[in-house]
């Protein structure tokens, strides 16, 4: 496919992963899954940093290894790509206050509540300042 992109979707829930899956593949981008940060660590090493465009994680997984210790990891191995946080347990009023503090370190650049996955509504929250939802990103 031309012009295709590469996503790394890091996710222990299959039916989040399929929907979000369907979502990116219908924007041209080649999917490829980790369950946990452990399996997404050796997939960027195998693949090389500068391989995925965009890393697309959940934060809470069950294993040693979660999304925001996985990210970390990855931005020391040198990944300078987008990140989405797509999160059960996103709460817009929540995250506005706390976002910029904890998550642009990691160079977070949209949250996904997960309601909106489940609705196939996906709604992107920029990180940096979360003004507003977006239907559609650029990514």
């Amino acid at each position: 496919m031309a012009n295709e992109k590469n996503l790394l979707l890091v996710d222990d829930n299959d039916k989040y992963a399929k929907i979000l899956s369907d979502y990116f593949q219908k924007k041209n981008y080649s999917i490829d899954r980790a369950y946990d940060g452990k399996e997404a660590l050796e997939m960027l090493e195998k693949n090389g940093v500068d391989y995925y465009d965009i890393i697309l994680t959940d934060i809470t997984m069950e294993s040693q290894l979660a999304g925001l210790t996985f990210l970390k990891k990855a931005r020391k191995m040198g990944y300078k790509g987008k990140t989405i946080i797509a999160s059960t347990g996103f709460n817009y009023s929540i995250a506005m206050i706390f976002a910029p503090l904890f998550l642009n370190h990691l160079k977070v650049d949209y949250l996904i509540p997960k309601t909106s996955v489940l609705n196939h509504q996906i709604e992107f929250y920029p990180c940096k300042f979360l003004p507003k939802k977006e239907r559609e990103v650029i990514l």
